[in-house]
């Protein structure tokens, strides 16, 4: 057996909704507990989604690696797969964040993720590298100076 929660916050002046969602739970859902579950569900939430943004699910989701809940379709395995290798692609920029200068420098000319890759493609699509430090080098080098 489970409970089923939901929430909903309106902005009274503009008559609009500005949050809902819903949860399940197996605690006990009463008039005297339903306010701290309330609270604990979108704590979690809000953890998980914002908490640390450079290294949480909400970066993986939403800006640039693409990775759902429910990625992946073909034979055995290949959901668990592509998950694993989005894992290994965010492990490593995360080290080229923390050791690598040049890399902060094109990150920081693209400014947001998503951005930076598809500066990255781009760039790819229309140029040959002799390596990556080259490539990258060349992205927060090509400024307009008009």
């Amino acid at each position: 057996m489970v409970n089923y929660l939901s929430l909903s916050i309106w902005n009274g002046e503009k008559n609009k909704q500005t949050f809902y969602n819903s949860w399940i739970t197996n605690k006990t859902i009463t008039s005297d507990t339903v306010s701290f579950l309330a609270s604990c569900a979108r704590s979690r939430w809000k953890i998980e989604n914002e908490h640390n943004s450079d290294f949480s699910p909400h970066v993986l989701k939403n800006h640039g690696y693409n990775l759902e809940h429910n990625f992946g379709h073909g034979k055995i395995h290949a959901g668990e797969m592509y998950c694993l290798l989005h894992l290994l692609a965010f492990q490593m920029h995360s080290l080229l964040d923390v050791n690598d200068e040049d890399y902060r420098k094109a990150r920081a000319y693209a400014r947001r993720r998503d951005e930076f890759f598809n500066e990255l493609r781009f760039l790819m699509r229309r140029n040959l590298f002799g390596s990556w430090q080259e490539l990258i080098v060349f992205m927060y080098s090509d400024i307009d100076t008009g």
